[in-house]
């Protein structure tokens, strides 16, 4: 005969179950809640529409980068990108691709544009080849802040007839994989400029699916950030930006919610690491689009710029930049989507992905790479090293003409 214990196993097991997710759902609450709210002021949009490649860059701009974290000025990067008298993202010019002995189209995302101390990963390769081969080499940069690799294929497959290189180099970072398409746009609404992003180029009346990458104002210049640093009190510029801000996220339904009943951030938190994308919406979360490797793989353009690529005979070698946790655990982080995609690319360009786990000999690591614990991209040091990196790896192909 069962006893009452017995019977009251099953609604124990259950009340455990419940009581155990609802102490996690409570502690990841709290995580949440005790992180810094933060977000970047620019000075100016960075980066205009193009129905093409999704975003171009007019000749000389420049994206001057400040920090506001819970509610102050944290963090002045000052300049972290400029565009040259071309568009192009790093110091050589059309003009200087025509005078070269070999050119190289680099494309890639923010890591690939990133600048400091008026050098970008691209213009250390530069200096490295020319350097040791004697050539005067050219490394246009075309890299796209946050671009995913489908973008940066149709890039490379479009410029080559004009652009002419001898080399195609895509720089990638694991996040690249599934990264959708995009476009951008700079519009003044409210007599306010926003800096937005749509998943697809005519969709920027939908305030669904279009988001905001910085919050913009004129007055944020680096000498104005600086002089926040350390203020006791914010000045109108932080005001202004920190309300904007909370409007933004409350308008989007993506402001963080700690007594919330509709939804759980435990499954937000955990269900990107199992299945590669949000749990949630994530046209209204993320703010750049996602895609399986099944919508890779079927997305025409890919298959459109990999045909043109091939017949182009230009070589194409495919660079993955690591980072600080990839270096440090020796492999790169990815998903089952990403490997899938990984494993495609390779078949479909008739090259391996270059890996610094598999580089012997690989070139010395810093001791910090990167700007944390304010940003993830890298440092000067960290700059030179990738520039090292990618340069062993394409050196042997770098021949005159």
């Amino acid at each position: 005969a069962s006893t009452p214990s017995d019977e009251w196993a099953p609604q124990w097991a259950v009340a455990s179950v419940v009581l155990a997710l609802l102490l996690a759902e409570i502690t990841v609450r709290a995580h949440i809640w005790s992180r810094p709210v933060s977000f970047h002021i620019v000075k100016s949009v960075f980066g205009q529409y193009d129905a093409r490649f999704g975003q171009r860059f007019s000749p000389s701009e420049r994206k001057v980068l400040s920090l506001v974290q819970n509610g102050g000025v944290a963090w002045c990067p000052g300049l972290v990108a400029n565009a040259n008298a071309d568009g192009l993202g790093g110091r050589s010019t059309l003009a200087d691709a025509r005078k070269a002995d070999y050119v190289i189209l680099t494309t890639g995302d923010s890591f690939t544009y990133w600048m400091r101390s008026a050098l970008t990963v691209p213009d250390v390769v530069e200096s490295l080849l020319s350097e040791r081969t004697g050539l005067k080499v050219a490394n246009l940069n075309l890299a796209r802040g946050a671009y995913g690799v489908l973008q940066m294929l149709t890039l490379a497959a479009e410029m080559v007839p004009i652009l002419k290189p001898d080399l195609i180099v895509v720089q990638l970072i694991s996040d690249d994989l599934t990264r959708g398409r995009w476009w951008a746009r700079e519009a003044v609404i409210d007599g306010r400029a926003r800096a937005q992003v749509s998943p697809r180029p005519d969709g920027f009346d939908d305030p669904r699916t279009t988001n905001e990458q910085d919050v913009v104002d004129e007055r944020a210049s680096d000498e104005w950030c600086r002089s926040q640093l350390g203020a006791r009190e914010p000045d109108a510029v932080v005001k202004d930006a920190v309300a904007y801000h909370r409007a933004y996220l409350r308008s989007k339904g993506i402001a963080f919610a700690p007594f919330s009943l509709t939804k759980s951030y435990l499954i937000d938190a955990v269900w990107p690491s199992l299945f590669d994308r949000p749990f949630y919406s994530q046209t209204a979360r993320s703010l750049i689009p996602r895609v399986t490797a099944q919508e890779f793989l079927t997305d025409p353009g890919y298959h459109d710029a990999v045909q043109k690529l091939t017949r182009s005979g230009v070589p194409v070698v495919l660079v993955h930049l690591p980072n600080k946790a990839e270096i440090v655990v020796g492999r790169p982080f990815r998903g089952r989507d990403a490997d899938a995609i990984w494993t495609q690319l390779e078949r479909d360009l008739g090259t391996r992905i270059a890996t610094l786990a598999t580089m012997e000999p690989r070139p010395p690591v810093p001791a910090t790479i990167d700007l944390q614990p304010n940003n993830a991209h890298p440092n000067l040091d960290g700059i030179k090293f990738y520039g090292e990196y990618v340069t062993q790896v394409i050196e042997p192909r770098v021949k005159s003409r």
